[in-house]
């Protein structure tokens, strides 16, 4: 077990990591057993931080059948058929428990798309996670690994991001609701609107896999337009940008009039594709051009206030698309369909720990879908795992050894270096690499020469040396995820190598054709 040091141990019987929508919700189902003490930890503060603020907030609703078959189908038959029968059939009810939480869920007749507004859904939530009595909110707590007992969960070490201490969570079931990895991947994100990080690192993926749990399809990333320029970089991903409106080259000519033709439309990664290919011509720049429009591109949905609000703040930026000029387009990262392994009941291979959210992988969704995933499963997964929690007589040991390990390599970024390396310096390498060798066309000879140079960035971790102060140490956040994010870049490389085939948005020029035969299978990092 260890030598115990004096640790300040914090005891919960379920603790959910990720204070964004799949935890928050996550929180308040495992909080209706009155007998458990539920912990919550965000390295933010929740509804001012993290992902799913920055969300447009629809969320798909069609029947169970027909959504079905959309999630197989636009997953390239790739994607786990349980998950998808779950989040097709319980969509509805997820969303009729956001009513009865108080949440706005607003639905036009007809159609199938509903709009839950993000940032109002969780400032209710985060009153809601306050009033519980068997609820604690940590917010501004950087929780920095999983620990584990005899091959089960037992808790988590974590900083205190506000008086930079360090302590120990024991608890018989974690929840990991972290959020997406593109975010710090590669140099142009729909994840990080204006150019702020939103901090999708994939801290949460590496985590789990340090632990002991699987990670699936790792080599899945969604690749998306997004305008490039300080000034465009809108209210994170917005469909509205590149409909009804023709994508032109630098020549000025026509190169995809219509982007609703293809399957997903916007989202199509035949679209992007397609973009990219235009690019490696010589083409580019590509540009849309809303100059004239009789609308503006940004309009309201009518009752609906987080929307009148976006276009209000929209309007205060002077950054309406038809009254500027034409914008240029690139390509950026945008979600991963790979992720956590779970199955239907949000159960890791790990025991005890569960995983909602964007931060599990084996479903491929590209649109509305992958919000209604965060409420799906987040309820779920507070629900089972406060069912695992109540099933246990006592919490699973902690191990010193493990505990000690951690907090050395948390607190080695404070001491001087004899060859120190900065870590703004160092993370401004990985997106580069990321996007010369692992981006929308792959092949062996680039992923290979991505995995040296990765692993030549890893190396370089252990001489990164940062401030020696403690308090809101930013520099030494920044350090403590990268050193994770190194590790799920490594990941999403080798996956893409193994995967000898082109499927969805994992293109190989060596292997141009969907091979179902020898492919129609998993990824699996352990």
């Amino acid at each position: 077990m260890g030598v115990q040091e004096k640790y300040d141990i914090r005891k919960c019987d379920v603790l959910i990591i990720g204070g964004g929508g799949a935890g928050a919700v996550a929180c308040i189902e495992a909080s209706k057993h009155k007998d458990l003490k539920i912990l919550l930890a965000s390295k933010g503060g929740v509804s001012q931080s993290g992902l799913t603020p920055t969300a447009n907030g629809g969320t798909g609703t069609p029947e169970v059948e027909t959504g079905f078959n959309a999630l197989v189908t636009s997953g390239n038959f790739l994607s786990d058929q349980n998950l998808c029968w779950y989040l097709a059939s319980e969509i509805k009810n997820a969303l009729q428990k956001l009513r009865q939480l108080g949440l706005e869920v607003h639905q036009r007749p007809g159609a199938a798309t509903v709009t839950v507004p993000p940032v109002m859904a969780l400032k209710k939530l985060r009153r809601q996670l306050l009033e519980a009595s068997n609820i604690e909110l940590l917010e501004d707590v950087l929780i920095t690994s999983l620990i584990t007992d005899n091959g089960k969960i037992s808790g988590a070490t974590a900083l205190d991001l506000t008086t930079g201490d360090f302590f120990v969570i024991q608890a018989t079931a974690v929840v990991i609701a972290t959020g997406g990895l593109a975010g710090e991947l590669y140099p142009h994100s729909s994840n990080n609107p204006f150019g702020v990080s939103t901090a999708a690192s994939g801290t949460g993926h590496a985590m789990a896999y340090l632990a002991g749990a699987e990670l699936v399809d790792m080599e899945m990333v969604h690749f998306v337009p997004v305008p490039l320029g300080p000034r465009w970089m809108h209210l994170r991903y917005s469909p509205q940008m590149w409909t009804a409106v023709p994508f032109c080259n630098r020549h000025g000519d026509v190169i995809e009039p219509n982007v609703n033709s293809y399957p997903g439309k916007s989202y199509s990664y035949l679209f992007t594709q397609g973009i990219f290919r235009e690019l490696e011509k010589g083409n580019g720049p590509i540009y849309v051009d809303h100059r004239g429009a009789m609308e503006p591109v940004y309009r309201p949905k009518s009752g609906i206030r987080a929307s009148e609000v976006r276009a209000k703040l929209i309007r205060l930026l002077a950054i309406e698309p038809r009254d500027q000029e034409r914008m240029e387009i690139g390509i950026g990262s945008h979600l991963s369909c790979g992720g956590i392994r779970i199955n239907e009941k949000t159960e890791t291979t790990l025991p005890g720990l569960y995983a909602a959210g964007e931060v599990f992988g084996g479903l491929h969704c590209f649109t509305a879908k992958s919000l209604a995933r965060v409420w799906v499963f987040g309820f779920a997964a507070g629900a089972q795992a406060a069912n695992y929690a109540q099933g246990r007589q006592k919490n699973g040991e902690l191990s010193f050894e493990q505990i000690n390990r951690e907090k050395e390599r948390v607190f080695q970024f404070l001491e001087p270096k004899r060859n120190p390396v900065s870590i703004g310096a160092l993370s401004k390498k990985l997106p580069r690499i990321m996007e010369d060798h692992v981006f929308i066309y792959r092949d062996k000879t680039g992923l290979t020469e991505a995995l040296k140079q990765i692993r030549t960035v890893k190396e370089e971790v252990s001489r990164v040396c940062v401030s020696d102060f403690k308090r809101f140490n930013l520099e030494w956040k920044q350090a403590i995820e990268f050193s994770l994010t190194i590790e799920v870049a490594e990941i999403i490389t080798e996956s893409a190598l193994a995967r000898e085939e082109s499927r969805g948005c994992h293109a190989r020029r060596d292997f141009p054709k969907q091979d179902n035969r020898k492919w129609l299978k998993h990824t699996v990092a352990k």
